[in-house]
């Protein structure tokens, strides 16, 4: 809409610059860049209309590569620009990266049982990884099969990628650039396509591959295109696995409510908003370093100032998250404390000493109301990490 302006008034540049000539600078800036913008675009839309249809994904490669294919297709020599795209593949740098991707899935709300689960996909395709870098596409492929079918029907309640009946899984998402429908889902029905016969052809069709009836899928083209669809499906499917690690925590915490005790890890069982307050008051020791370093005393206000109600809200916190600071008497330590609901207390410090800074975490049934170093017994040694503190 805003190129569209451009193109309307040719002029505008000249009538901005009267009123201000900052914003008509920015305005030129824009102007300037709108045939970048475009061509991107328009490189984007070619890349989904040319490769999609013959089983690329076409993301996470080569911006000047994927346009060249582009071009080999149209030229008429498809082969060429499907091997000139499986060389993207080749030293294992993204089939790495996909296989990272996969590990972290479910990490970081303290679900290590559905977290696990993730960690066993990605060993499973580091195998497939190893395979398909030893050339052996006939065990990568297969492999990769299994985990695209059961990423999705984890994700999707219970749906499918390789089937064309009501269990299909859908995987439309216009907020998300390979789930718009000339992506995955087209992905999805090449991929999901049946087989009427044996044959040797090369196809790409899981049915036909798993139940013996294409003999001749196992190339390095079609390993390549098979991981450019897991490497687009795990864009899909993260957001989803942090929703669901995100419910489960929810889930165990209810559960927990009014527990007064600890697990075999010494930590608290009823722990709601300790993930959210430990995040907040690390972010909140940042900016007291920077003053400390900078001043030696923190000279304006953490909370309230540089921290205020949509930043405790975002975070996960009431707007007003109670959280309370002190300082030293010296000015040279500074700490914050938060009550959670379950009414045990998190606290972070952080001191400016000699020879350089020191960190303390805490946890306890009452507030901190003395520094690190007026009480160390209370806080504990710098750097020490609490149970209530580890995920």
């Amino acid at each position: 809409m805003m190129f569209a302006a451009i193109d309307a008034a040719p002029d505008l540049y000249g009538w901005l610059s009267t009123l201000d000539r900052e914003v008509a600078g920015q305005f030129a800036s824009m102007a300037a860049r709108k045939d970048e913008y475009v061509e991107l675009l328009r490189s984007m839309e070619d890349a989904l209309e040319v490769l999609v249809p013959r089983g690329w994904a076409p993301f996470n490669m080569d911006s000047a590569v994927v346009a060249s294919a582009v071009a080999l297709v149209r030229l008429g020599r498809p082969a060429e620009a499907d091997a000139l795209l499986a060389g993207q593949w080749e030293d294992g740098r993204l089939t790495g990266q996909v296989c990272s991707r996969v590990s972290v899935m479910g990490a970081g709300e303290g679900e290590h049982a559905y977290h696990n689960l993730f960690r066993q996909r990605a060993r499973l395709l580091r195998k497939a990884h190893e395979h398909h870098q030893a050339r052996r596409y006939d065990a990568s492929i297969p492999i990769i099969h299994a985990q695209i079918e059961g990423l999705v029907i984890d994700l999707s309640s219970g749906k499918k990628f390789f089937t064309k009946g009501p269990q299909k899984a859908n995987l439309i998402n216009p907020t998300q650039l390979v789930s718009i429908e000339a992506c995955l889902s087209t992905l999805q029905a090449i991929f999901g396509e049946g087989a009427g016969e044996t044959q040797a052809a090369g196809s790409l069709s899981r049915h036909a591959i798993a139940h013996g009836r294409e003999l001749a899928y196992d190339t390095k083209e079609n390993s390549a295109k098979t991981w450019s669809v897991i490497h687009a499906l795990v864009q899909w499917a993260q957001p989803l696995a942090q929703q669901e690690a995100q419910r489960l925590r929810r889930d165990r915490e209810a559960k927990n409510t009014g527990i007064d005790g600890v697990n075999e890890k010494g930590q608290r069982i009823d722990n709601r908003e300790f993930r959210e307050t430990r995040a907040m008051l690390r972010k909140l020791l940042t900016p007291a370093i920077a003053q400390l370093s900078q001043h030696g005393a923190v000279q304006r206000a953490i909370i309230g100032d540089l921290y205020r109600a949509k930043d405790f809200q975002q975070a996960g916190l009431p707007a007003d998250p109670c959280i309370e600071m002190r300082r030293s008497a010296d000015g040279k330590v500074i700490w914050f404390w938060r009550t959670t609901v379950s009414g045990w207390v998190l606290g972070a410090a952080v001191g400016l000493t000699g020879e350089g800074f020191d960190e303390w975490l805490y946890s306890g049934p009452t507030p901190p109301l003395e520094s690190p170093t007026e009480a160390p017994a209370l806080w504990g040694n710098a750097f020490d990490t609490p149970a209530d503190w580890r995920s």
